[in-house]
């Protein structure tokens, strides 16, 4: 397996996609910690509000939502933002991908990092953790934006008007929630950054219980997508 090392990559900017509050942090975070500490300009995208995340029968939206914003901070993040689906309730759909196409072309990312669409269960320590519809259209969906939509100004031109909004398509794709992975992060000189962003999902953490099945998965791993080399106008793009 590959053993990435962020520091190395010469990543201008970063986007990770994830389907609810704290999936970005739980399965990439260390990867982003690493990012951010080597220079790069990282957000996040959440793609629903995270309601149902409790066994109890109330709306946990607005608490995600704080919790959210700490656990990035914990990470060197501050740009991020909520698309409010419905937890639990996502599709892919012509409206998520164009949303999602918009998010890639606001951003500009060398890398952008989301859900394996392909998960349907991981085994960690001979336990199954079956995979979330959500999380499954969620990747779907950022693979739909990213090829060919958001390279292309045929699709959704109107999004081309707004300043700051370009046609762009990423280096690179890291797929995350992984029973496949051809790649790894280590977690270990970032561990404090994403225990405490992990924490900061207090919430869904009930006696750690977050951040004790974070490291027994260990390492961070991904599906590493190569979709183009580095080019002359991407160091342009740096200052741009």
């Amino acid at each position: 397996m590959e053993i990435l090392n962020p520091e190395q990559l010469d990543v201008a900017r970063v986007l990770a996609i994830g389907a609810h509050p704290d999936d970005c942090e739980f399965y990439a975070g260390a990867a982003l910690a690493r990012l951010v500490a080597a220079g790069a300009d990282a957000s996040c995208c959440v793609v629903t509000d995270g309601r149902r995340g409790s066994v109890e029968q109330r709306d946990m939206a607005p608490i995600r939502a704080g919790e959210q914003v700490a656990a990035l901070a914990a990470l060197g993040i501050d740009q991020h933002s909520n698309l409010g689906y419905a937890d639990g309730e996502l599709e892919r759909s012509a409206e998520l991908v164009a949303k999602l196409v918009h998010a890639v072309r606001r951003a500009r990312p060398d890398v952008v990092l989301t859900h394996d669409p392909r998960t349907r269960f991981t085994i960690v320590d001979g336990i199954a953790q079956l995979g979330h519809s959500d999380h499954r259209a969620t990747g779907l969906s950022v693979l739909d934006a990213v090829g060919p939509r958001s390279a292309f100004a045929t699709f959704f031109p109107e999004q081309l008007e707004e300043p700051g909004t370009q046609v762009w398509f990423p280096r690179e794709i890291w797929l995350f929630d992984t029973a496949e992975p051809n790649a790894r992060v280590e977690v270990a000189s970032v561990a404090e950054a994403k225990i405490a962003a992990l924490r900061a999902h207090e919430s869904q953490n009930g006696r750690d219980a977050l951040v004790r099945w974070a490291a027994k998965r260990g390492d961070e791993t991904f599906v590493r997508l190569v979709l183009r080399r580095r080019r002359r106008q991407d160091a342009a793009s740096r200052s741009s």
